[in-house]
């Protein structure tokens, strides 16, 4: 090899050594990706799930394969939803509005809105998103039947009473089907009431409890619609207060069935949940499936327990993996 060669070798290996130096110490910097936060469009994605930010993304397989070995690592625990990664999306500017915002086009979209008032939705297909919503009376957003099928979604929005008057329902659903999605709930008496939908990845907390009041956050009147079905999916239900429930599944307007409770972090209330049964028979198809009940606010989850109404003989009825917050021990059915 010509000393020319060996000479222009030795800047590519020197090249090589710094670039590597160079992306460990950034990794270094940063912190493992569980520790950057969890909010989407915004920081780290969950596990198997590329990382959604404002920069540049690559798949898995581009990943260089430097790697830094630093002894066992113990599992990360779930992280649950929170002020951080629920609400408006950081960097969006809000229009005041204020009364009441009645949606009557289908497949309308409400998008950077702050609202002193509420909003009712008429329409199908409607969609409320980084939105905050401050309202006082029976509800801050309600689905009205007029919508027919329904089909309303809220998410990236924080709903909320003032706290000087009381604020029943941050959404109340009389139509059909209903999404809430990363959705940040407080300061009012229920979170969402709906018989069928999709709720995942919210965080209802800190309920304002007025003389009269019945505080539960997540409730059912009773079953979901033909077809349809009730999920409440890896959501933060916290009720601190020592009445009602954080989830409560009623028998009020008929039969409760086809509801999945799946993946939450349950506190609260006088009972942690309410189970389905009733007067209008034996409830079918009702799962509860590894949520974690914490006692941070009760020994028994709730002041009275963590559970009631619950019947486990009814046809396709679950009670499965779901466990305590401060031992990871199972909590058995009610």
């Amino acid at each position: 090899m010509t000393g020319h060669a060996r000479l222009t070798t030795a800047i590519v290996i020197a090249a090589v050594a710094a670039t590597a130096s160079a992306v460990l110490a950034g990794w270094a910097a940063q912190g493992s990706p569980s520790s950057r936060g969890a909010r989407p469009g915004a920081t780290a994605a969950s596990p198997g799930a590329s990382a959604v930010g404002s920069g540049t993304t690559r798949p898995r397989s581009q990943v260089p394969s430097l790697q830094v070995r630093s002894g066992p690592r113990s599992p990360a625990p779930p992280r649950w939803p929170d002020a951080a990664t629920t609400g408006v999306r950081p960097g969006i500017r809000l229009q005041t509005r204020t009364g009441t915002i009645k949606v009557m086009t289908d497949g309308a979209v409400l998008d950077g809105l702050e609202v002193h008032g509420d909003i009712v939705v008429l329409a199908r297909n409607v969609t409320i998103r980084n939105c905050r919503v401050i309202g006082a009376g029976d509800w801050a957003i309600l689905q009205r039947m007029e919508a027919g099928s329904g089909g309303l979604t809220v998410e990236d929005t924080e709903i909320s009473g003032g706290g000087g008057r009381p604020l029943e329902f941050g959404v109340l659903n009389f139509a059909g089907d209903l999404t809430v999605r990363r959705v940040n709930v407080h300061t009012m008496m229920s979170a969402v009431q709906t018989s069928q939908g999709l709720i995942e990845d919210s965080y209802f907390h800190d309920p304002k409890d007025f003389p009269g009041a019945h505080v539960t956050l997540v409730a059912s009147g009773s079953g979901p619609r033909p077809g349809m079905t009730f999920v409440v999916r890896h959501n933060a239900i916290l009720n601190p207060g020592g009445q009602t429930a954080a989830v409560a599944l009623y028998q009020d307007f008929g039969l409760n069935h086809d509801v999945l409770v799946q993946g939450n972090l349950l506190a609260g209330g006088g009972y942690t949940v309410y189970g389905g049964a009733g007067k209008y028979g034996r409830p079918h198809h009702i799962r509860f499936i590894g949520n974690v009940f914490s006692r941070r606010y009760f020994p028994k989850g709730g002041a009275f327990g963590w559970g009631t109404t619950w019947d486990g003989s009814g046809p396709g009825n679950q009670w499965k993996n779901n466990t305590w917050a401060d031992t990871s021990e199972p909590v058995p059915p009610p």
